[in-house]
């Protein structure tokens, strides 16, 4: 590498490297805003709006933490360093960034104020543009088909996710008292992120980064396992429906999705010999974050699966802390827990400064006490058993989180390199 080009790579590597600090401060935000949700169910703080806080909270980890993360390591880690150098790249981070914050700024306005409407639209606007390019410049990476498979699938469902915002922008418009509608929009939206663009764009890049050790008959094991995956996200958005007792069409098309699900499983164990032998020259800590990552990705498709039972897809839909549960098996469990163990593996993270390992203790730690303590509840609701000690669990476990979130912003802030 001559100089000019060993400048040009330290100037991307310091691009890069600021996008994940700021997606990183953005988990600092989301963690911050969690512990606000879970203090206001147990004292009076009247500065803030709970229904607006959450609201807040849940836009926020999509964008400014989850979102960022994602679109930067695909720009800098699956297109060639001579593609995502490229000025619009850091246009649309840069849009994306700003849209995020700002829609988190307003989102205490009172009511029905445009600006967080606003922000929201320039938020997707910059994902549809990020998603046209990046598909276009994807032709030219020389990366596997797995890779690109997952790649175009998460843009697809990107952009299909956001109908489910219209939807709601619509019905919120034109003053509907549908709820069913609001309900189908807003499963509709979660959907397509959580099972759709989070799910397929991590594989996109945990395939990437292991396909290099793998034979040809391992790589085609993967595809299909894509294959199986991009299908199932369509087939299994009807599972989402059947809250709502639809007609028997919806419901043989949802049974045809829950057995989808099933395939995936099935695809993926197939897999796990080759993606074990991969994942060996892993650090230890990485690897044990990536099994319990891939456990809650597991966990959370059988139980997709099973929400075909009426009894199961009642309590999936219809019980409020199964469903917090849930998301935050995808959220937490599953996307985040990957994104961190993918910082520490390859230089974003280092593992060799002690506070880098305390921080990723505890956050995986609380992830899995919060999963515990959620279900229990869930399960307590589902029998009509309840204690108030619920609400101050998870306020500590939202601390714990927070504090795991701060180590690590500590720990990327004191290894800058």
């Amino acid at each position: 590498m001559d100089d000019l080009s060993a400048i040009r790579h330290a100037a991307d590597i310091r691009k890069k490297k600021l996008w994940i600090n700021l997606s990183l401060l953005g988990l600092c935000v989301v963690g911050s805003l969690g512990v606000l949700l879970r203090s206001k169910i147990l004292f009076s703080i009247p500065f803030f709006d709970y229904n607006r806080l959450l609201d807040a909270h849940f836009h926020f980890a999509f964008s400014g933490w989850v979102t960022l993360a994602l679109v930067t390591l695909m720009i800098y880690d699956i297109l060639p360093e001579q593609i995502h150098d490229k000025p619009v790249y850091q246009q649309l981070l840069m849009g994306i960034v700003l849209a995020s914050w700002l829609q988190l700024l307003s989102s205490n306005l009172p009511p029905n104020n445009p600006l967080s409407s606003l922000f929201s639209a320039v938020f997707i606007f910059s994902t549809y543009v990020f998603g046209w390019v990046f598909v276009k410049d994807l032709r030219q990476a020389g990366v596997s088909k797995s890779v690109k498979l997952l790649s175009v699938g998460a843009i697809i469902f990107l952009v299909l996710a956001s109908v489910g915002i219209f939807w709601l922008a619509y019905l919120f418009a034109a003053k509907s008292l549908n709820s069913g509608a609001y309900r189908n929009a807003l499963y509709t939206y979660l959907h397509f992120e959580y099972n759709g663009f989070f799910t397929l764009a991590v594989f996109a890049l945990i395939f990437n980064k292991l396909e290099a050790v793998m034979d040809e008959a391992a790589k085609l094991r993967l595809f299909r396992f894509g294959w199986v995956l991009c299908v199932s996200v369509v087939l299994s958005l009807f599972l989402t429906f059947l809250w709502q007792d639809p007609d028997i069409y919806y419901r043989i098309i949802a049974f045809i999705g829950s057995l989808s699900l099933l395939f995936v499983i099935g695809q993926f164990l197939l897999s796990t010999r080759q993606l074990k032998a991969a994942g060996q020259s892993l650090h230890p800590l990485v690897r044990g974050m990536g099994y319990l990552a891939i456990a809650a990705f597991l966990l959370k498709t059988l139980l997709q699966s099973f929400t075909i039972f009426p009894s199961m897809g009642t309590a999936v839909f219809g019980d409020r802390p199964v469903i917090i549960g849930f998301l935050h098996l995808v959220f937490l469990g599953f996307v985040s827990l990957m994104l961190l163990a993918y910082f520490a593996q390859y230089g974003l993270l280092n593992l060799k400064y002690g506070v880098t390992k305390l921080a990723l203790v505890t956050f995986t730690a609380a992830i899995i006490i919060n999963e515990i303590v959620l279900m229990t509840q869930g399960l307590g609701a589902m029998f009509i058993i309840s204690s108030s000690i619920f609400p101050w669990l998870l306020w500590g476990i939202s601390i714990l989180l927070l504090m795991g979130a701060l180590l690590i912003g500590v720990a990327r802030i004191r290894t800058n390199r």
